[in-house]
């Protein structure tokens, strides 16, 4: 071995010794797992939407209302308080008790941090989505016009949709998850039949425009060649 080349394997055994304190060699960087988040805020907006938060060092997950996806956002900088967000649009900025969550198609201004602590384990209002774990729990109620119906779905995957002021009453089961993204979950399920039927749940402000009170989601229903369009409430 000549004197060159073992000057040459000392200099690069330094560099991969200064490289791997610095935590910048490959495999080496630490890098936060949803499931190793242990801290969770539940924050309540003016709609009565409720949105849970976890955070791990520099990333933050984000579950929007009446979804089970978490969106990873890292941490930004921010003129004060806390911001996390991605690529795509979303975001979620803190300052002390308050918050601020935006989506590309909608942004809730005003949310309250209501309760935090061990991630699974807070205690949740009554009237929040999906803390009744009965599985005959309402999750879902929607209503439209032209011609009027109601739709409602339960926490067990059995739904039903009523028509005609609710003379004609059909039942689904089975409900599942086919498609999910930052603002919109699709399900579907079939009837007694075998006929299918597709909704889709938009974390969209929706007006009723009968009687023009706002509900927190657009859904569309799309069932024997017909498509319904309404507005709902997740419980």
């Amino acid at each position: 071995m000549t004197l060159a080349s073992l000057i040459n394997k000392r200099l690069l055994l330094q560099l991969a010794t200064t490289l791997l304190a610095a935590g910048l060699l490959v495999g080496c960087t630490f890098t936060p797992k949803f499931e190793q988040a242990t801290q969770a805020n539940l924050w309540q907006c003016e709609d009565g939407s409720l949105m849970e938060t976890r955070l791990l060092g520099e990333q933050l997950w984000l579950q929007l209302p009446a979804t089970t996806h978490w969106i990873n956002l890292p941490q930004q900088r921010a003129a004060s308080g806390a911001r996390y967000a991605n690529g795509e649009g979303a975001s979620v900025w803190n300052k002390g008790n308050k918050a601020r969550v935006t989506t590309p198609e909608r942004t809730w201004k005003n949310c309250q941090l209501i309760s935090q602590g061990e991630a699974g384990k807070l205690d949740k209002p009554p009237q929040i989505t999906n803390t009744n774990t009965s599985p005959n729990a309402l999750v879902l109620r929607a209503t439209g016009h032209n011609p009027s119906w109601t739709f409602e779905a339960q926490q067990n995957g059995t739904l039903v949709l009523l028509q005609n002021f609710g003379t004609q009453r059909i039942k689904f089961a089975a409900s599942e998850v086919i498609k999910q993204d930052l603002i919109r979950t699709l399900y579907q399920a079939n009837d007694v039949d075998g006929n299918l039927i597709e909704y889709k749940v938009e974390n969209i402000l929706c007006i009723e425009i009968n009687t023009g009170e706002p509900f927190p989601h657009r859904v569309e229903l799309q069932y024997l060649d017909k498509k319904y369009q309404g507005c709902g409430q997740s419980f």
